[in-house]
């Protein structure tokens, strides 16, 4: 018997990975925040971010602006309710920090600052700007609305040195023989001995691991799953697998080499639908040739260990890497619906998910409906997390239809 139904148009989470790099010029939930990227960070093998109040007020006036502007991405427009500066690099220094360079990552529409990290780090640019090198403090502001709108919530993230920020507050004068670096600090025209600049570079850069590699060894809940980011690595795809990541600490490395990469199931099988990136083969041009990506073309599975094998030649020393990661498994049992019409057997109060298998590099679930009383939310844009209601007693079937596939779910 149903009762009603409940339907859901465009589901699709809204997400903004937009890339901000300025080169050279170069509460609670935002201390969670900062503690769960510091874990992450950490056991890749870099220092922590330290908490910046300067840079937190230009993250949270940027997300303040988005939400009340309903947009997206990095740019604000002058004369806009909320502006405080067109560019990453204008916000920060109108919140009074020294130094224009800061990196920005910001998502709109996450859940959390769990999801919204989560998100950032299953996309390859995004994550070098978390895992950077050679920034060592961080600000993130955090912005929501109570209102069904488009853009409901917003997660900003900026980062910077502190040892550039340093140079910008003091004063230099004019040598012959020597570099300069311009356009870096509040004054655009002052100089910074270029010297000094790559001084303080190394010295955060040495407190860093010589490589990092991501998902870092042993790795548990790994998201199975990457989508898409803007610009985009895996151009024509809405769907594919959680990428692999290596890189080089510049201060240790300054030629590396390519030999293998390669990424095994829990079997010891090897996948071979993959696209491997490298400074040559990026397509966008942001990868440094000190950078490294692994791309799967289909999603991993949920649960399972998978297993990375790398190896290179850097500055003529052969490097071997090898490790392994695991992915999430969401909450209940997971049921991968392959078939058009799939009928499954359920108790009341139990909670399964429903994982879509995407058929092609562009199936993702786009309109979703259901038999009203179940308790549906979206786990990934292919996976339904659902609730069977406990005490519908009248209630013996229920369905949840996708714009290609249906699944009934019988009472037992």
């Amino acid at each position: 018997m149903v009762t009603g139904t409940k339907t859901i148009f465009k589901y699709l989470l809204l997400f903004s990975l937009v890339l901000w790099c300025v080169i050279p010029l170069y509460a609670k939930e935002t201390q969670g925040a900062l503690e769960y990227l510091n874990t992450h960070r950490q056991k890749s093998g870099l220092i922590k971010f330290k908490p910046n109040r300067k840079l937190n007020r230009a993250a949270k006036s940027h997300a303040n602006y988005l939400v009340r502007q309903q947009k997206n991405g990095h740019y604000e427009k002058k004369g806009w309710k909320g502006y405080t500066g067109k560019t990453p690099s204008d916000r920060v220094l109108k919140a009074g920090y020294a130094s224009k360079a800061v990196m920005e990552n910001v998502t709109e529409n996450a859940k959390n600052y769990k999801h919204s990290i989560d998100i950032l780090l299953a996309a390859i640019y995004h994550r070098f700007v978390f895992l950077n090198f050679e920034n060592d403090e961080i600000g993130i502001g955090t912005a929501s609305s109570g209102k069904k709108r488009r853009v409901t919530s917003a997660f900003v993230y900026n980062t910077g040195s502190t040892e550039i920020t340093k140079l910008c507050k003091r004063s230099y004068n004019m040598e012959n023989n020597t570099y300069y670096v311009q356009n870096m600090c509040k004054d655009s025209k002052k100089l910074i001995p270029r010297y000094l600049y790559e001084q303080k570079q190394e010295k955060v850069r040495r407190k860093n691991a010589k490589i990092v590699l991501y998902p870092y060894s042993n790795a548990k809940n790994v998201l199975p799953v990457f989508y898409t980011e803007n610009p985009h690595p895996l151009p024509g795809y809405k769907v594919s697998g959680y990428p692999v990541t290596v890189q080089f600490n510049p201060l240790f490395y300054k030629e590396v080499k390519l030999k293998k990469f390669r990424l095994y199931d829990a079997k010891g099988k090897r996948i071979k639908k993959v696209k491997i990136l490298t400074q040559k083969s990026d397509v966008n041009r942001r990868l440094t040739k000190l950078q490294f990506a692994l791309m799967p073309l289909k999603r991993l599975e949920f649960g399972t260990t998978y297993q990375v094998k790398f190896e290179a030649v850097a500055d003529g020393k052969r490097i071997k890497k090898s490790w392994k990661f695991t992915t999430k498994k969401p909450k209940g049992t997971v049921h991968k619906i392959t078939k058009k019409k799939t009928t499954l057997k359920v108790k009341r109060g139990e909670k399964v998910a429903l994982y879509f298998e995407p058929a092609s590099k562009k199936d993702i679930l786009d309109c979703i409906s259901y038999t009203d009383k179940l308790h549906i939310f979206c786990v990934d844009q292919n996976t339904l997390s659902v609730t069977i209601p406990r005490n519908e007693y009248l209630v013996n079937k229920y369905t949840v239809d996708t714009d290609k596939k249906s699944v009934d779910l019988i009472i037992k």
